[in-house]
């Protein structure tokens, strides 16, 4: 016989009238299960509040915040800050959470425990980028959970999270714009510490080289020019001052001081002095001129000849002691000018040294010519000649007044060397004090720039945290708070017993299948056909007696008693656990549009 490829109506009836009875309690023992497993899993309540990220009152044209981080950025940091340690632990003792899992488990397990009860969702809306101007998603708000077993407690806990996230956003901006105002303030006194350090030192530093600044270099140059002019006509007056004195005292030289006949003069108009007086004037000319010139120099030379002629004419004792006397009187005129200059020059001046040099050389003069008249004589009186003679007189105070000419002349070429000394000075220096000048006025305009930015900024900040302490600035605002829930959020008692259906479907269905593929009896007429390799003549059907029917109605009705119990079940877990039926027939009805 040829096997017929396929499976009956016949053999699909014998296989579920074999495993009927084992499909049917393994669906029923597994639905039951599940449907247990649905009725006694613990209720899980959850509680849902939305927070509103609000931006800030008042438009960023009036009033720029301080606070530039992202909301997202923001939302982070104050999660991380709720989720800590201490915080956690203070909700579980405020609300006597997991009561429970205390006696078996540690704190971190039960701080761990309650992170993952509590939820956060952020809602994001598409926006214009204020910073960018581009299109971006921002997140406009927030929604906060927690879920527990007890509704009231859930509402209060979600209530007290939502509250510490805006005490902790408002704590963490006034924070910030504290901080930043702290340090802004602190920047702008050092700041204003620093301008008065260099302000200090740049008033030094002109008080120590105010004429060599720049703004001084064509005064300076314009003195020292003129300065240059005015020594060159001191020089040219100093000059013709000691000429005239020179002539003045040749002058005196001539006339005697007790005579007051007028001297007598040539037919060619020179003056005829006496010997003796030639002899004094030309002495006292020789001393003026070894001050300024050495011996070989041809006046010195020239005057010694004459004054060596003289001498031989006049060798009386009379005319040395005149020319003592006349060397005395040069004494103290040197000496007048000595006084005046000491308290004008310094001592290494070129004038005092040659006055010094002149004095000391007549002196040594005076000395020598001492020693030779009282050799001679040692009775001989030095003391002054009376003088009477009025041309003598004039041309005497004609010479002092020359003298002190003169001595105020040199003083002013010393005060004007100095001057142009000093002047020349400050145009060498002008280089390096400008380049000095420049950089303590650069570091004063920089630092005068960094103090006017930093107190326009703490301007800015100081706005920006009244604005925060007034509560003008972004905030959080609560805008649909946590209620008691009715109903717990799980488990889905329904949804599980409809999972439990399909799974008991799946594995009645799995488990007959396979323990018809595992039967190796013979089933049905085919069967024994096949195995005898006979032709089968005729089957009888099964006969059943009065008991086997009866025992047949039994199980029927067991199984009609079972499923509505069930379903009666099912529909009193629906209307207790999940939603009143009545509700649930409302909402039948308006789906079927009835």
């Amino acid at each position: 016989m040829q096997e017929t490829e396929g499976i009956s109506l016949e053999q699909i009836s014998g296989i579920i009238r074999r495993q009927k009875n084992l499909f049917i309690a393994l669906f029923i023992i597994t639905w039951l299960a599940a449907i247990a497993l649905a009725l006694f899993l613990p209720p899980v309540y959850r509680a849902n509040t939305t927070i509103l990220i609000e931006e800030q009152q008042i438009p960023q044209e009036f009033v720029r915040t301080t606070i530039t981080s992202y909301v997202e950025e923001r939302l982070q940091i104050i999660t991380q800050q709720i989720m800590s340690r201490p915080r956690l632990k203070e909700i579980i003792d405020r609300f006597t959470l997991y009561p429970k899992m205390k006696k078996r488990h540690t704190h971190e397990e039960i701080i761990e425990r309650l992170r993952k009860d509590i939820s956060l969702q952020t809602v994001s809306a598409d926006v214009v980028d204020r910073r960018t101007g581009r299109p971006s998603t921002a997140t406009i708000a927030f929604n906060l959970a927690y879920e527990g077993k007890n509704p009231n407690t859930v509402a209060r806990v979600t209530n007290r999270l939502a509250s510490l996230y805006l005490e902790e956003n408002l704590r963490q901006r006034e924070k910030r714009v504290t901080n930043i105002t702290s340090f802004l303030r602190q920047e702008r006194n050092e700041l204003a510490k620093q301008i008065n350090e260099l302000e200090e030192k740049l008033s030094r530093f002109k008080q120590k080289h105010g004429r060599e600044l720049p703004e001084f270099n064509n005064v300076n140059l314009q003195a020292v020019n003129r300065l240059s002019r005015d020594l060159e006509q001191n020089h040219m007056q100093l000059s013709s001052l000691h000429e005239r004195k020179l002539y003045l005292e040749g002058q005196l030289a001539s006339i005697d001081p007790q005579l007051n006949s007028t001297p007598l003069r040539s037919d060619e108009g020179r003056l005829l002095l006496p010997p003796a007086e030639r002899l004094k004037s030309l002495r006292l000319q020789l001393l003026s001129l070894k001050s300024r010139y050495s011996n070989k120099h041809p006046d010195i030379i020239k005057t010694k000849r004459e004054i060596a002629e003289l001498e031989a004419q006049e060798p009386d004792q009379v005319s040395a002691v005149a020319e003592l006397e006349a060397k005395q009187e040069q004494l103290e005129i040197l000496n007048r000018r000595q006084k005046k200059l000491e308290g004008k020059l310094g001592a290494k001046h070129p004038d005092r040294v040659s006055l010094s040099k002149e004095i000391s050389s007549l002196k040594l003069e005076i000395e020598k010519s001492s020693v030779e008249i009282k050799n001679r004589d040692p009775k001989t009186n030095f003391t002054a000649k009376s003088v009477t003679n009025p041309a003598y007189i004039n041309i005497q105070v004609q010479i002092k007044s020359a003298s002190l000419e003169i001595a105020a002349l040199k003083a002013s070429i010393q005060r004007n060397k100095q001057k142009f000394e000093e002047y020349q000075l400050r145009l060498e220096n002008a280089p390096l004090v400008e380049r000095d000048y420049k950089r303590m006025i650069r570091e004063l305009e920089q630092a005068q720039f960094r103090n006017a930015d930093v107190i326009q900024k703490l301007t800015e900040a100081q706005v920006a945290q009244e604005m925060e302490e007034s509560q003008q600035g972004e905030r959080f605002t609560i805008i649909d708070p946590a209620l008691t829930p009715e109903r717990p959020a799980k488990p889905n008692r329904l949804a599980i017993a409809l999972i439990g259906f399909v799974l008991a479907l799946g594995l009645a269905t799995g488990v007959a299948a396979l323990r018809e593929n595992l039967n190796t009896t013979i089933k049905n007429s085919a069967d024994l056909a096949r195995l005898t390799g006979l032709p089968i003549l005729s089957t009888m059907p099964v006969m059943e007696n009065n008991q086997e029917r009866r025992r047949r109605r039994l199980r029927y009705a067991f199984i009609i008693l079972f499923i509505v119990g069930t379903l009666a079940t099912a529909l009193a877990a629906i209307h207790f656990y999940y939603l009143p039926l009545d509700i649930v027939w409302i909402k039948i009805m308006r789906r079927m549009g009835i």
